[in-house]
């Protein structure tokens, strides 16, 4: 059997994966989020059925999660924790598309994303930059009442040069 011997940068690259997703499976099943307030709502989420995990805690702590809301485990990857998180969240509101619609249109903001752009329809996306990462909304029907919000975090783009 051939020995193979790896570069130093290689080895560093691959224990921060490593790390960066052992982070983020730790952050969805454990520990209570920097926004809650009442020692009540610090309990782990309960889960209940198809992989949603109704949280008492904010698995990330940089986009508004209200406070009945039911994220889809099964269909989320969260990589990092708090602000500093890339992936995507599968969240269930108790609440109809164009009022999670007007939600985060107008919470995103508040934990200071700003908008770039937002398409309202069967299927509404809203999109939002913040620093180096930038932020997809998908909002649509989950039921009668409610809707299912996938939010997607990724590094932005660098911007492109213009030639002359």
């Amino acid at each position: 059997m051939a020995y193979q011997a790896f570069s130093r940068p290689a080895i560093i690259a691959a224990f921060a994966i490593a790390t960066i997703f052992a982070s983020g499976c730790q952050t969805l099943g454990t520990g209570a989020g920097a926004g809650d307030k009442s020692a009540g709502d610090k309990a782990a989420g309960t889960t209940g059925a198809a992989g949603t995990t109704t949280p008492n805690y904010q698995p990330v702590t940089d986009i508004p999660i209200p406070t009945s809301t039911r994220i889809n485990t099964e269909r989320s990857t969260i990589l990092g924790n708090g602000d500093r998180w890339f992936g995507r969240m599968i969240l269930v509101l108790d609440r109809p598309t164009t009022q999670a619609f007007a939600y985060y249109q107008e919470q995103m903001g508040t934990f200071g994303w700003e908008a770039v752009t937002a398409v309202q329809g069967k299927v509404s996306t809203l999109s939002f930059t913040r620093g180096d990462r930038a932020a997809t909304v998908e909002i649509g029907p989950s039921g009668l009442r409610s809707s299912e919000v996938a939010v997607t975090v990724s590094p932005r783009q660098p911007p492109t040069p213009r030639k002359p």
